[in-house]
């Protein structure tokens, strides 16, 4: 087995790092890097850990238009067996810069240990919490996409970002190319709907820092 160093990760929250290196022997865990743009094959029967760097999770639609679904960054999790669809051809993980992905087989986290360690009981807990938040994160996302402009895409975006950081004041977790993928529209026409808004009052952006104001 490759070394591994421990990742931040809420699928280990609770176990320490030396409950977490036996752990590692006992799952038999690999780790693999990409280069950016490179395709991360989408496990099968497994679990992948971003230990380092940052992968989309996009979607195809059948006129070429793609959707963000989701962007893991250090500590992210996927997998099949966390709710992403094993058969959709239209789904694949993309590298958007170098990284790294430890990965685990699904059985070896789910199966009971002969020894019954607490640290592994953690674990499985840690996994139905995590398939619980991106089942509530798809949620969200479904929510955003079915609004029918822009304008309503974007304020229901910013919204739920204000209302997560619990402030008018928050950084967005990608480019504005990729927030247009995100939200499934025209990055041209987006950036036009976000100038409106900004001479509006509603919103104000410098690079990826974010002020929003919503409307009354």
């Amino acid at each position: 087995m490759e070394k591994t160093n421990p990742v931040v990760t809420s699928l280990f929250d609770g176990v320490s790092q030396q409950e977490y290196a036996a752990m590692m022997t006992c799952f038999k865990a690999t780790v693999k890097p990409y280069r950016k743009g490179e395709e991360v094959p989408m496990p099968q029967g497994r679990v992948g850990v971003v230990q380092s760097g940052k992968i989309s999770l996009i979607k195809i639609d059948a006129n070429g238009g793609r959707t963000i679904f989701e962007q893991l960054r250090e500590g992210g999790v996927f997998g099949d067996a966390l709710g992403f669809a094993r058969a959709d051809a239209s789904l694949y993980l993309l590298a958007d810069e170098d990284c790294s992905v430890l990965y685990i087989d699904y059985e070896h986290i789910v199966k009971r240990c002969p020894n019954a360690c607490t640290h592994h009981s953690t674990v499985v807990a840690n996994l139905v919490k995590l398939m619980s938040e991106k089942t509530q994160a798809l949620s969200e996302h479904l929510e955003i996409l079915s609004r029918r402009t822009i304008r309503e895409k974007l304020l229901a975006y910013f919204s739920m970002q204000a209302a997560k950081n619990r402030s008018a004041y928050f950084t967005l977790p990608f480019s504005q190319t990729s927030l247009a993928d995100y939200v499934c529209v025209d990055r041209s026409a987006m950036v036009r709907e976000l100038r409106r808004m900004h001479e509006e009052g509603l919103v104000e952006i410098e690079r990826r820092n974010v002020k929003f104001t919503p409307p009354v």
